[in-house]
């Protein structure tokens, strides 16, 4: 390997993983692929980027103009069409081993076997290592990245999880929910590998058909051999999430939101989060950030949390970068502060403007510069039909009144 650029990063899209969900189905990878355009956001001159969709011309005008750099200094790892293999599968096929570990270490949006190998096969070093992740490590990742994993480290750390169990089999499944009903108006099922609500399931007592009918009707037989997980279905006040960074010493706090949920299912978030969410939420942030440090793991990971009338559960975490810390290192980069207000969201609009006529619309209602501002995070209208988007303010109040507008101009839903 020839001397790294002091400095500099690779930051590897790998948002198709096997940490996230074992054989990725299509539908999945190729929603995960379409937004990683989005790192150009955080690029730096001398970076090098892959990203596992093409960055469109508008786009990366766009970027430019927003954050004043030249991209033309950044080294960007793509595909002519949508790529929903692995990150690194696309750096060999693009012959572009040598751009990726010519930088001074390799930013992988998740620590996962494959970014490991490479790693050790070509020294480029991982962010936030001395040497490379162990195999207890990357165990480390992988187990707690599961559902069944998840609830298990959390229960023995003293922190509240939602009733449930575990489910290898689909008839088990069935058995184990019948049951779990007698006593609880509603579970929700989820596939014990899986990411960003892909594969979850609401079952009702209530419901006109059995709990085993409802499953069998809308829950795919196990072709991964993870299994589900069943939980209470939870009436929730909100959903706060607390993202920390493990270094060295151990961990530190980076950020706090309150979810936005669609069918269960991520689109956004507010930041920071409210007083109490984030309280509970950093507590137990705290505890698996402390396992994880023993575990050897560093770099960001996320707690999320289900904040109830009177108590609170623990759901998940996200070891890895995630959609929220992006946007809260863009936050920081377009506002200069270490804790802005900002809010972000995806919505899917109606037949409307194209990102350029989308982006002039946006200057013309004063939304593109000043206190609170309105940034497109993606380009992707034409792939899903979905708006992405980050409101960045002065105080809550304000974000608020910037996304009613940016809501009527994008026509979203």
């Amino acid at each position: 390997m020839k001397e790294a650029m002091v400095g500099s990063r690779t930051l590897l899209g790998n948002l198709v993983n096997d940490v996230m969900i074992e054989n990725a189905p299509p539908s999945y990878a190729r929603t995960m692929a379409s937004v990683t355009p989005r790192k150009l956001w955080l690029a730096r001159p001398d970076d090098c980027l892959v990203v596992l969709a093409p960055c469109s011309r508008p786009f990366r005008d766009y970027v430019e103009r927003t954050l004043g750099i030249d991209l033309g200094r950044v080294d960007l790892v793509q595909p002519d069409e949508i790529f929903t293999g692995h990150a690194l599968d696309l750096v060999e096929q693009r012959g572009a081993v040598e751009k990726v570990v010519s930088r001074s270490e390799l930013l992988p949006f998740v620590l996962d076997r494959r970014t490991v190998d490479f790693a050790s096969r070509t020294g480029i070093p991982v962010a936030g290592y001395h040497g490379i992740p162990t195999e207890r490590t990357v165990r480390a990742v992988r187990e707690i990245n599961t559902k069944r994993g998840f609830r298990s480290i959390a229960r023995a750390l003293g922190l509240p999880v939602a009733a449930g169990g575990h489910a290898a089999t689909l008839p088990e499944l069935c058995a184990r929910v019948e049951d779990f009903l007698e006593e609880r108006p509603a579970a929700i099922v989820k596939i014990n590998r899986s990411s960003n609500g892909y594969g979850t399931v609401v079952v009702r007592a209530d419901h006109p058909k059995s709990p085993t009918d409802q499953i069998t009707g809308t829950v795919e037989a196990d072709e991964r051999g993870c299994g589900w997980v069943y939980e209470e279905f939870l009436d929730f006040v909100s959903v706060p999430s607390v993202e920390m960074i493990v270094e060295e010493h151990g961990p530190v706090p980076f950020s706090s939101c309150d979810q936005r949920t669609v069918n269960n299912a991520w689109t956004g978030m507010t930041a920071p989060a409210g007083p109490r969410g984030a309280a509970v939420a950093q507590e137990a942030a705290l505890a698996i950030g402390s396992w994880l440090h023993g575990e050897g793991f560093r770099g960001v990971f996320d707690v999320d949390c289900c904040l109830l009338a009177d108590s609170h559960v623990v759901t998940e975490a996200n070891v890895r970068r995630t959609g929220g810390t992006y946007l809260e290192e863009l936050a920081r980069r377009l506002t200069g502060e270490a804790s802005p207000y900002w809010l972000a969201d995806v919505r899917r609009g109606r037949r409307g403007p194209g990102f350029d006529s989308a982006v002039r619309a946006i200057e013309s209602a004063g939304l593109a510069t000043g206190t609170t501002r309105v940034v497109l995070t993606a380009d992707t209208t034409e792939i899903d039909g979905r708006w992405r988007y980050v409101v960045v303010g002065g105080n809550r109040a304000d974000v608020l009144d910037a996304e009613r507008l940016l809501t009527s101009i994008l026509g979203l839903t």
